[in-house]
């Protein structure tokens, strides 16, 4: 399992911990008459007129509203941490050595169905031959990717750098939006002697620690308004 996948694992379940704590505190807020056996799960589907549905509609408000507040605020916060804790240094690595875990031709395939980052992407960037080509040219930094991620890595670099480290597309309309943010968070996978390693380093818990949060909230908003749903109405 790579480093980062275990530590996501790690604060996916403190942030499911903290989920948890949220729905014990309005849980104490409801009431129902008519239940013997106070539901304990959330996602339960209750019986028709039961006051405990009402616990669940406030448990995804505060999912949407609340928590999500705290997530866009997080991650504005990570983003902005960027301009003070990193700077780049024009090595030029993040131009000749681009990684994803998609090839080309799927790459190539999202951009003509909508996806703005792969059309960007493609734009610019062309694939190594293999990945043998790209450790050729950064075998440390290569072998680092490879050893922080599962699965398949697909190496690419872009045509427009120059001898020297600068982009020859800099101030023309057809350099992406996606190289002028770069690295627009810290889940990108970076040169080790990058500028922006600091901020990557030092960010990086948090941001594992929103995108968790960020997938349970979806999750349980879309399993509780389903209970909801399924909830029968009272009969008149």
């Amino acid at each position: 399992m790579s480093i980062i996948k275990e530590q996501y694992r790690e604060l996916f379940t403190l942030a499911h911990e903290r989920l948890r704590e949220l729905f014990t505190t309005l849980h104490s807020q409801y009431a129902c008459p008519n239940c013997a056996t106070q539901p304990e799960d959330v996602l339960q589907v209750l019986h028709a007129g039961c006051g405990y549905r009402e616990w669940q509609k406030a448990v995804v408000w505060h999912l949407e509203n609340t928590v999500g507040k705290q997530i866009v605020e997080s991650l504005d916060r990570i983003k902005a941490a960027r301009e003070t804790k990193g700077a780049c240094h024009s090595c030029g690595v993040c131009c000749s050595l681009s990684s994803s875990q998609f090839d080309y031709a799927t790459l190539l395939d999202k951009a003509q169905n909508g996806d703005g980052f792969a059309e960007q992407f493609t734009r610019v960037f062309i694939p190594y031959a293999d990945v043998d080509e790209a450790h050729r040219k950064y075998p440390d930094t290569v072998d680092h990717i490879l050893g922080q991620v599962d699965g398949d890595v697909h190496f690419y670099h872009c045509p427009y750098l120059s001898d020297d480290n600068r982009c020859t597309i800099y101030t023309h309309p057809h350099r992406p939006e996606i190289c002028a943010s770069y690295p627009e968070t810290p889940l990108v996978h970076i040169y080790q002697g990058c500028g922006y390693q600091p901020w990557r380093e030092d960010m990086m818990p948090t941001t594992l620690l929103a995108h968790a949060s960020l997938e349970l909230c979806q999750h349980y908003a879309f399993k509780i308004l389903d209970a909801v749903k399924a909830t029968p109405e009272p009969s008149s």
